[in-house]
């Protein structure tokens, strides 16, 4: 968690995908915050993953993190688009398969 506290991206050791050649990652961004190759999530959208877990609305995601409800909105519909999920539900399902969080 230290790390995630410093800013870095969690991802998984090998994941394949459309950008990453042999499932490697290749290389982190300069920000941190920085989206990285394709359904990477930023540090933010982690930390919103991990109460979409626990089954947190939005009221209490952005509550809890202390944003507005709209932003709350606006990252709950980003992760969605890149793990491309239907749904809140279906975004953690394909969390958990690609080893972004724990359950």
């Amino acid at each position: 968690m230290d790390a995630v506290a410093r800013g870095f991206v969690i991802l998984p050791r090998h994941v394949p995908g459309p950008e990453l050649p042999g499932g490697t990652l290749s290389h982190l961004p300069d920000n941190p915050n920085d989206v990285h190759r394709g359904y990477a999530l930023t540090v933010r959208e982690l930390e919103v993953l991990r109460l979409l877990a626990e089954g947190a609305s939005n009221k209490v995601i952005a509550r809890r993190l202390g944003i507005s409800f709209h932003t709350a909105k606006f990252h709950v519909a980003s992760i969605a688009a890149k793990l491309d999920a239907t749904g809140r539900t279906d975004a953690v399902a394909q969390a958990v398969r690609l080893g972004l969080i724990l359950l």
